[in-house]
């Protein structure tokens, strides 16, 4: 009789256990935002640390030398593959594949009448991929805004770092790229 009631307890238990282990999902969109969010955060910071000390003419290098390094690494410590996608690359390591590309024009047009533009969850066999949004700031348009107001010094700048840039002619609230955060399964 014990052994019959512990049987069912067991039985009972275990599938408590499988049923509850089975709904729980991973939420891909919400640990993306947060990587982005810390990605864009440290890279503002350092780059406003580089322009308070030597202006864009400082933040212009620092960006080159670090940005995409310290991305990659951000990746490797969350355990994603992190980059940033554009289709008017600075660095054409960070050109889109056509794909990509669909993607981009997509969440595009859909901007909402509040200027925010959507996430895009991509999932297939192996990968989760969740594209978040990379939007043009006040801050930004002084290297990526309109040539008639982007400096002679900064001009000069770029082209010394960047001589096939294509990172330019943005305005604040543009869709400048999207960040690409990849999660195995």
């Amino acid at each position: 009789m014990k052994t019959n009631r512990f049987r069912l307890i067991f039985i009972i238990f275990s599938t408590f256990f499988v049923w509850n282990c089975q709904k729980q999902t991973i939420d891909y969109e919400k640990i993306a935002i947060e990587v982005t969010k810390e990605a864009k955060s440290n890279l503002q910071e350092k780059l406003m640390k580089a322009m308070k000390e030597g202006g864009t003419e400082a933040a212009i290098p620092f960006c080159q030398e670090n940005a995409m390094a310290f991305t990659k690494r951000l990746g490797v410590a969350k355990s994603v593959t992190l980059q940033r996608i554009t289709d008017r690359p600075r660095n054409q390591m960070n050109l889109f594949s056509t794909e990509e590309a669909k993607i981009f024009s997509e969440i595009q047009k859909q901007k909402s009448n509040d200027g925010v533009f959507p996430n895009r969850v991509v999932s297939s066999d192996e990968l989760v991929t969740v594209y978040v949004p990379i939007v043009v700031m006040g801050q930004c348009v002084q290297c990526h805004g309109k040539p008639e107001n982007i400096t002679k010094e900064t001009k000069t700048t770029l082209q010394r770092f960047y001589p096939n840039d294509q990172a330019i002619g943005y305005e604040v609230g543009d869709l400048r790229g999207l960040f690409s955060v990849r999660f195995p399964k």
